[in-house]
């Protein structure tokens, strides 16, 4: 389904090559004051103009805001916003499965009726949505105090340094290419470039940090914190992996022992115990495969003639889903949390 969420519900429309692409977001409150600056920023941190490596589909990401929004000022109805398709190119795309996209598995599934051109409603492409829906979030999220922000942790085999689990110091990250270690920047940039030169991908790994989280935030069992980010979260495509917290070998090892006022004297756990924030910062680390658009030589499956054919793909793709595709993590996690929240907000009104 296109649709996610229980006290916030969204749902996303459209797909890479149609029209348009937009969301209709349900569920924020009314009176939330939007600040469309800081939309723009997280736009513009997933848009590929700004990364040298990403794709040369160069959309104005441009934007209608057709509901829910009034003088600034969310009014509780539904938000809805679209985005036109502005750079879409058919002509590159033919019925054949490409290796490791969603292509054949679409295809079958709607019985050859869904329009898989660029990936369809797979596509990146609709991380777009994702990320102004998000960004709304995170400005009701920031009334609240909670803070959500992220760096690039690993491209390739080139690795940043890790956000300290205490986090006693919040970092200061470039807007674009956020490192806790700038320097690392011309080693993932020199990977970068010898991948894009071999015509081939590279895998990637988020970090991400939630600050400002209260203790005991987050629902039993199966609407547990893990739980519900990972819902958000592989909607992202290429998004492989979720790990939270440290994982020892030993318990004795792995244990965060008390402090005062309830804090920990580690935090190994990275801020989850029991699927609820235990008053700590959140932490949790997302791995994406390497881009499967590689300009290398392949076997794709002809999809009318039901038969592999050889295969070079010649359209446009990033060589690495990140650093633009932090913004849609910090997005996502947005969603997942203020879910959280207003379904806290609900159950403690009965």
């Amino acid at each position: 389904m296109n649709t996610v969420g229980t006290r916030i519900k969204l749902t996303l429309t459209g797909a890479s090559h149609a029209p348009s692409v937009g969301f209709i977001l349900c569920g924020l409150p009314k009176g939330l004051s939007v600040d469309l600056d800081g939309v723009m920023t997280d736009l513009a941190r997933r848009s590929a103009k700004n990364h040298s490596f990403a794709t040369k589909r160069r959309e104005a990401d441009d934007f209608v805001i057709a509901s829910g929004i009034m003088g600034g000022v969310t009014d509780g109805g539904p938000i809805r916003v679209s985005f036109p398709n502005r750079e879409h190119l058919r002509s590159e795309y033919r019925l054949i499965a490409r290796p490791s996209h969603a292509d054949y598995a679409a295809f079958v599934k709607s019985g050859g009726r869904e329009d898989i051109s660029g990936g369809g409603k797979y596509s990146g492409r609709m991380t777009l949505p994702l990320t102004f829906a998000g960004s709304l979030c995170r400005g009701f999220l920031k009334e609240k105090g909670v803070e959500v922000f992220g760096h690039v942790a690993a491209i390739g085999s080139a690795a940043d340094a890790p956000f300290d689990p205490m986090m006693t110091e919040k970092p200061a990250l470039d807007t674009f290419f956020p490192l806790v270690d700038p320097s690392k920047r011309a080693e993932m940039e020199a990977a970068l470039l010898e991948a894009h030169a071999a015509g081939d991908t590279l895998s990637c790994e988020a970090e991400t940090a939630v600050l400002g989280l209260p203790a005991g935030f987050g629902e039993p069992l199966f609407d547990g914190l893990e739980g519900t980010l990972a819902k958000y979260l592989f909607m992202i495509p290429g998004l492989r992996a979720l790990e939270f917290g440290e994982i020892a070998e030993r318990g004795s090892l792995m244990n965060d022992g008390f402090t005062w006022d309830g804090r920990t004297v580690t935090n190994n756990s990275r801020g989850i115990n029991g699927g609820m924030a235990n008053g700590m910062p959140v932490m949790f680390r997302a791995r994406f495969r390497p881009v499967p658009s590689v300009k290398l030589p392949q076997t794709g499956y002809d999809l009318l003639e039901n038969r592999p054919v050889p295969l070079e793909i010649c359209g446009r793709h990033d060589v690495c889903i990140l650093p633009r595709g932090l913004a849609a993590v910090e997005a996502a996690a947005c969603l997942a949390l203020t879910d959280l929240w207003l379904m806290g907000e609900a159950n403690e009104n009965g």
